[in-house]
């Protein structure tokens, strides 16, 4: 991620804009949020939730699926509920 405070809410606690900032520097970030949430405030940046991490593992599969079909594989979303 190339830090501009502008256009990311976490990107002033790094460097000057323009300056890349590394793969280490996001789990600090989210660090941050949870022990905000912990404190009892609202995270700078909404903490993903099991939702998300369904819909992304649903993604993943799609992508394998697709890789060894050798076509396109389109899920439709689908909520924890429908399981």
């Amino acid at each position: 991620m190339a830090t501009h405070a502008v256009d990311h809410p976490q990107a002033e606690n790094w460097w000057p804009g323009s300056h890349l900032i590394g793969y280490e520097h996001g789990f600090a970030n989210q660090a941050y949020d949870i022990l905000r949430v912990l404190n009892g405030e609202e995270p700078i940046v909404p903490l993903p939730d099991f939702q998300d991490a369904y819909q992304t593992q649903r993604v993943l599969e799609a992508v394998i699926i697709s890789a060894e079909k050798h076509h396109p594989v389109f899920p439709r979303r689908r909520e924890i509920n429908e399981i």
